[in-house]
């Protein structure tokens, strides 16, 4: 009787041990959206609504979702993708083969790191060190509703903080004051993804429709409503931070202790991952526009949590 009784326990402990080994296995019946990366040589980022991930060192992506509408953006510091995003919509079934192509950009080297420059026919480096970056005009380009301007960037995922010392000067001279029409240059952040439009908040210093000073803009959908406030210099410490959807705009006077907040703006839809760098722009037309943008003092800065702007 005790043998019959240790084979029923021993069945039983088996019997268990497989059931366990079972619950490891991914459920068939998921829905997932998966695709693949071409064209890069090491792992990217995706986008997939509010989630980040990594894709595999050859490309391949996998996310357990729910049923809705998603937009996937990949990323990857270095490279441009085709295409830029993709609505993918879920219902009752696995979206596979959501693929992108991704093709390496020119980039420069600054501040000990590596900038992508987005729309680099528009842009001209004159002065590149481990402290500065002098960016002017290559040809008049506007940053406006769909019109693009000339950025150096690199994709930042999540909250961060990103300072600079903004000087807005002659081409001709770098000790003047610029005055060309609409000229400026400063920090952005901004959407890679715009089939629906241009998305972006940025703080600029320069030459503004009111004269001299700083101008904050918030544009969605290609819609660009501006702010400019003429204080009578083209020199400014600017800073931009992301809270989540919060955005919050600084500026101060260069040298000066307090940071005085110019714009605050709720975007929930801003995808995670921004494009952030050092935008330069001009309304100018005919000749090319007689405008260099100074950036020194750089820090970027990224948190888990929230970023406590200022």
């Amino acid at each position: 009787m005790k043998k019959s009784i240790y084979l029923l326990t021993f069945l039983l402990l088996v019997a268990c041990s497989s059931g366990s080994d079972d619950s490891e296995t991914p459920d068939p019946d998921s829905i997932v959206i998966s695709g693949a990366l071409s064209g890069i040589q090491s792992a990217a980022t995706v986008d997939i609504g509010s989630t980040t991930i990594n894709t595999s060192q050859s490309g391949s992506y996998s996310l357990e979702v729910e049923n809705g509408a998603y937009t996937v953006i990949p990323s990857k510091d270095g490279f441009a993708f085709n295409p830029v995003g993709r609505t993918v919509n879920v219902n009752g079934s696995a979206q596979n083969n959501i693929d992108f192509t991704g093709a390496a950009t020119q980039t420069t080297t600054a501040f000990s790191a590596n900038w992508d420059l987005f729309n680099p026919m528009a842009v001209g480096i004159s002065e590149n060190t481990d402290t500065r970056l002098n960016l002017t005009m290559a040809q008049n380009a506007l940053w406006f509703e769909g019109n693009q301007g000339g950025l150096a960037y690199q994709n930042v995922t999540g909250n961060f903080t990103f300072t600079a010392t903004v000087s807005v000067r002659k081409t001709s001279d770098a000790n003047a004051a610029v005055d060309c029409n609409i000229c400026l240059g400063g920090l952005m952040a901004r959407s890679a993804d715009n089939r629906s439009g241009e998305d972006y908040v940025h703080i600029v210093s320069g030459n503004t429709p009111q004269g001299l000073g700083y101008e904050t803009k918030n544009t969605n959908n290609s819609a660009s409503p501006f702010e400019p406030i003429s204080d009578g210099a083209t020199d400014h410490e600017l800073r931009i931070c992301r809270d989540g959807s919060t955005f919050r705009l600084y500026q101060r006077a260069v040298g000066a202790n307090t940071w005085n907040l110019a714009a605050t703006y709720d975007r929930p839809d801003l995808p995670p991952t921004l494009q952030v760098g050092f935008n330069i722009y001009t309304a100018a037309s005919g000749s090319v526009a007689d405008l260099r943008v100074i950036y020194e003092n750089v820090s970027l800065d990224t948190f888990s949590g929230s970023t406590g702007c200022q």
